[in-house]
């Protein structure tokens, strides 16, 4: 009785400490704000917080839904705020100069905007393209938008004609994500597993609970290594069929992996499997590796995707460019595609090349680009 009053009291306290720094945001009117769902998404706003907080110490905070997500930099301020009902009450009552998301469908689910912060800016989490994996209505009601390349500014235009709705301000800031990895990695490991990362589906049916345990199985049986690395919201929307390849596939030739960063899975890996996952656009363009993309279920999230069918989408184009497909019924020569693809990919450097350039801003230099933007734009 006394422990579970203890825990009672100990969650109050919590709670409130919280509550009060929510409130202190409030009177300060923070000029940068960076707000993150989860750790796993820490690493796309990495560039743009350390640029921030070199030129405005001790002006950035950072408040994250995830206890375990923290910047490590002594100019930022983390603040950590749960999911329920103070998250809610911290975008009701916040005021803010910047606030800076990685989230879709602003003022559309529980994150509300309020009139108190005078500028909410996107920022992306995937160099892929607006028009079909995300709702209809997933950037409308940002101020600003940090695009990634023409392909972005042609899309959300677009999007503003059709609905006449505002003009958002467009930065060309080019994908930061390219410049953290172009960073961190090492081109030097010669990787030796089958990397499988898949996206997620509003669809009950989709690649990860429909065929990909048969895929599993084959490629184990075939004797290669297999790295499994689901998507943050397969974690939330299908952990059930997580926990049961945890299961059946437990030994030292499968590895589930639930780490934060990307980057030592892609260096391991000697070619992708997924289905439409962004991960590819990175895996093809940065570690120039081949991608097999499995074709069966279509991801279309936006219901009014039709309307952009004189547009080809980013992911098409890497897709169309650098990629190789199967379907349910090539699963048993999955082998010999891994093989043909790896060997084809050997001489791709100089077309990888142009394609970033004609399709990518400010690539290798996004942060210097947009350290001298801060001023003018923001």
């Amino acid at each position: 009785m006394f422990k579970s009053l203890f825990s009672v009291i100990n969650k109050i306290k919590i709670n409130y400490n919280i509550f009060k720094k929510i409130v202190y945001l409030r009177k300060i009117k923070p000029k940068y704000l960076f707000f993150s769902e989860d750790k796993k998404y820490q690493k796309y706003s990495y560039l743009l917080i350390e640029t921030l907080a070199k030129k405005y110490p001790n002006e950035i905070y950072y408040v994250s839904s995830d206890v375990k997500d923290k910047i490590k930099n002594f100019n930022v301020e983390n603040i950590f705020i749960g999911t329920g009902l103070l998250m809610i009450i911290f975008f009701m009552i916040i005021r803010a100069q910047n606030m800076f998301l990685t989230l879709t469908d602003l003022d559309n689910h529980a994150v509300k905007k309020t009139k108190n912060v005078d500028k909410y800016i996107y920022y992306f989490h995937a160099p892929v393209s607006t028009t079909k994996i995300y709702t209809a209505t997933a950037f409308d009601n940002y101020d600003i938008i940090l695009c990634n390349g023409d392909y972005h500014l042609n899309e959300i235009r677009k999007r503003e004609l059709i609905k006449k709705i505002p003009k958002k301000k467009l930065i060309k800031t080019g994908y930061f994500y390219f410049d953290y990895l172009k960073k961190r990695m090492n081109t030097k490991i010669k990787g030796n597993e089958i990397l499988i990362a898949p996206s997620w589906n509003y669809n009950q049916k989709d690649f990860i609970n429909e065929n990909l345990e048969e895929i599993i199985q084959f490629l184990l049986n075939k004797g290669h290594v297999v790295k499994f690395r689901p998507h943050p919201e397969n974690f939330k929307r299908s952990i059930l069929t997580l926990n049961h390849f945890r299961k059946k596939f437990f030994n030292e030739k499968f590895i589930l992996d639930e780490t934060s960063e990307n980057i030592n899975s892609m260096e391991s890996a000697k070619c992708l499997i997924t289905d439409s996952s962004g991960i590819a656009i990175e895996f093809v363009l940065l570690f120039k590796k081949p991608t097999l993309y499995f074709e069966n279920n279509e991801k279309i999230h936006n219901i009014e995707f039709n309307n952009y069918s004189d547009l080809v989408t980013m992911d098409q184009k890497v897709k169309e460019s650098f990629g190789y497909t199967f379907k349910k019924e090539n699963i048993k020569d999955l082998d010999i595609l891994i093989n043909k693809s790896i060997s084809e990919f050997t001489n791709k450097d100089a077309k990888i090349k142009d394609f970033i350039d004609k399709n990518f801003y400010n690539y290798g230099a996004t942060i210097k680009n947009f350290n001298d933007l801060i001023n003018k734009e923001l």
